[in-house]
């Protein structure tokens, strides 16, 4: 990204940090835990599939005016538009997978959840295929298009994988219906978790080594065949990692699927959002991308201890492990992908670091 401000990288992405963290501890302190992991959670989550759009298909260009106005007025009006969209989407969620039992229930924010986890996958390894290519790559057909598959994927996916059978007794199980797939919902999630997160340590090393294809045969790097091949090996990738701490460690699932993927996740994206990479942008692959995963894996453990003690601060001493509901991991993890990835995907993106890349007066 090319800033105008004064304030280069490595500070810009620090300075953006802190920010990041005073404004999404500052909205998570409103709400009671009760409130907080399921409708405050569930609720920010619907924003993050059309954020992925409108960052990353769309570079905050579209729709117009977009790309004629200055911040902060750009800002606000893709935030106030993402939020339009995430409400709708929110509303349908809640009434075609929740059944319209509120406050939110497990399978709805697992669903959820699955949302974004395609909603990356389809732009970042699919390329928007096949929506790309649509009335010549117009971004209204290649965004909504792309989104419209992420959810269509999603919901199968959800449909057939998932296995809700272990909460038969729940009160709401009855008038939510959820699926009854081939695999227990907590490890399914845990799998696609793991696929983020290993998706996102391979765009640090740039696709490496299988970027070094196309050159010599472009019709590697061509959809479909690239997004078969990177997801074959995502798949694989993720199921290894999965099984050395779940079923051979034997890790608990829900304590795996927190500390491992969702707060390396997490750092992942502070390197490639708000770090961008910094301070390795110059080192050649794979280098460049080793340092970057070393990075991320300090980052996930500072970033859970940091949190633990925050939901300590903000929900006093909340009860944890399966024979609890796993609040205390559910806090954390809401805390973590649920409300500061937005606040990090909306400052990054939408806000363009302002004010801190704002250009210093001329001198007279």
């Amino acid at each position: 990204m090319n800033q105008k401000g004064e304030i280069k990288q490595p500070l810009l992405g620090i300075l953006g940090t802190v920010v990041v963290f005073f404004i999404a501890f500052g909205i998570i302190t409103w709400f009671k835990p009760e409130t907080f992991i399921p409708w405050a959670g569930e609720l920010a989550m619907c924003f993050i599939p059309f954020s992925i759009i409108i960052g990353m298909v769309w570079q905050t260009n579209y729709p117009a005016p977009a790309a004629k106005l200055e911040q902060p007025l750009k800002g606000l009006y893709l935030l106030l538009f993402n939020m339009v969209v995430g409400s709708l989407v929110a509303a349908w969620s809640i009434k075609t997978v929740g059944g319209f039992v509120v406050p939110p229930t497990p399978p709805l924010i697992f669903f959820t959840i699955m949302t974004v986890i395609i909603t990356f996958w389809c732009v970042v390894v699919w390329q928007c295929w096949p929506a790309a290519g649509i009335k010549g790559d117009h971004p209204a057909f290649v965004g909504f298009g792309t989104l419209i598959v992420s959810y269509a994927v999603a919901f199968i996916l959800f449909k057939t994988l998932f296995n809700f059978d272990f909460m038969k007794d729940a009160p709401f199980y009855a008038a939510v219906m959820p699926p009854s797939g081939a695999f227990n919902a907590f490890s399914s999630l845990a799998f696609f978790l793991t696929g983020l997160a290993v998706i996102l340590a391979w765009v640090e090393l740039d696709f490496w080594p299988i970027s070094l294809i196309p050159p010599k045969a472009p019709a590697f790097g061509k959809q479909p065949v690239w997004g078969i091949v990177v997801s074959a090996v995502v798949i694989i990738v993720a199921y290894i990692i999965k099984w050395i701490f779940v079923d051979n460690i034997g890790m608990d699932i829900f304590v795996y699927t927190l500390k491992v993927p969702i707060c390396i996740i997490f750092g992942e994206f502070i390197m490639l959002l708000l770090m961008q990479t910094s301070p390795v942008q110059t080192v050649k692959q794979p280098g460049k991308g080793i340092i970057l995963i070393i990075i991320n894996i300090i980052l996930a453990i500072v970033m859970y201890y940091l949190y633990l003690w925050f939901s300590f601060l903000v929900a006093g001493s909340l009860p944890g492990g399966g024979a609890a509901g796993y609040v205390q991991e559910l806090w954390i993890a809401t805390a973590l992908l649920g409300f500061t990835f937005p606040v990090i995907a909306s400052y990054t993106g939408f806000f363009n670091f302002w004010p801190l890349t704002e250009p210093k007066p001329p001198k007279e």
